[in-house]
């Protein structure tokens, strides 16, 4: 099992260069997140506690500059990154969670009433309209925002999608003969997803955790932006927040926004191009031009 995700891993390495990109970008970030911020200064870990020097543009001892409340923006966007982090991994594996159980459920007895249940559960919150829902809950619970309650309050429109294509995928797995062999055998409904629906469906499941990961930081960028969120927590919503209700830009500092927005390109994309490369790597068709490119190059040798 080891060599064989070894050899998946140097496989998506070699012949996927978006991914090699993405996962050095993703290594140096989670590096820089939940390695080099726990050295951060004290008065860096909220907004508006700084002891720099104020405004001043990238030097040796600053090299992002500090804000107008004279904080160093390095430090400040390695506690971002590491918050923003930590909304999107809890955002993808609640929704994944949910989505894996009530896909599952409503596919596996898709025939029944539990099923039509579900299903319908899932189809209601397929079209409730996230972002409004979104603000309207982050504006009431302000006063009480966390990273792990923004979590919470994505997961709720996070998990709908997925489960509704995790039904289709079990629909399409009970017509399978090993399925058919598994039930007739006597198995319990968590045996037969361990040993038979999980193994199908993993690899699609950490696609949409990537999915759902980059979601939730774009999500949460964008009620920062509206200011309903808890702005003195270091994210990269609300550094972008900050960044302009001070007028940065207007005022000249363009060291606070441009490092801003980069850091924020950069782990986005790295996060989509690790997602894009696993899926092209894991569709059967380009998995059966490997193989033929493979056997071409081995006879011509």
């Amino acid at each position: 099992m080891r060599n064989s995700f070894l050899d998946n891993i140097s496989d998506l390495l070699l012949n996927y260069p978006s991914f090699t990109f993405g996962i050095i970008v993703l290594i140096i970030l989670l590096l820089l997140g939940f390695g080099i911020s726990n050295f951060a200064p004290s008065s860096d870990l909220l907004w508006g506690m700084g002891n720099a020097p104020y405004s001043i543009p990238p030097t040796f001892n600053y090299p992002f500059g500090t804000t107008t409340n004279g904080q160093s923006i390095f430090w400040l966007l390695t506690i971002a990154i590491k918050n923003s982090m930590i909304l999107g991994f809890l955002t993808g594996a609640i929704s994944v969670a949910i989505a894996t159980i009530m896909g599952f459920l409503a596919g596996r007895f898709s025939n029944g009433i539990l099923g039509d249940l579900l299903n319908m559960i899932i189809d209601s919150f397929c079209v409730i309209p996230g972002l409004p829902v979104l603000l309207v809950l982050a504006f009431a619970l302000k006063g009480y925002i966390t990273v792990v309650t923004i979590s919470l309050i994505l997961s709720i429109f996070g998990w709908a999608w997925p489960s509704k294509q995790m039904r289709t995928m079990v629909m399409n797995l009970n017509q399978k003969q090993f399925i058919m062999t598994s039930k007739f055998s006597g198995l319990s409904t968590w045996e037969m997803f361990l040993h038979d629906y999980l193994p199908y469906i993993l690899p699609w499941l950490l696609i949409q955790f990537l999915g759902l990961v980059n979601w939730a930081i774009g999500m949460e960028v964008t009620i920062a932006i509206f200011g309903i969120t808890n702005l003195s927590i270091p994210t990269i919503g609300t550094s972008i927040y900050w960044a302009y209700t001070y007028q940065t830009l207007l005022l000249g500092q363009w060291w606070w926004m441009t490092f801003t927005l980069i850091l924020t390109i950069f782990l986005m994309l790295s996060i989509y191009n690790v997602s894009i490369s696993i899926s092209s790597y894991l569709n059967p068709r380009t998995r059966l031009i490997r193989i033929q490119k493979s056997v071409i190059l081995g006879e011509s040798k």
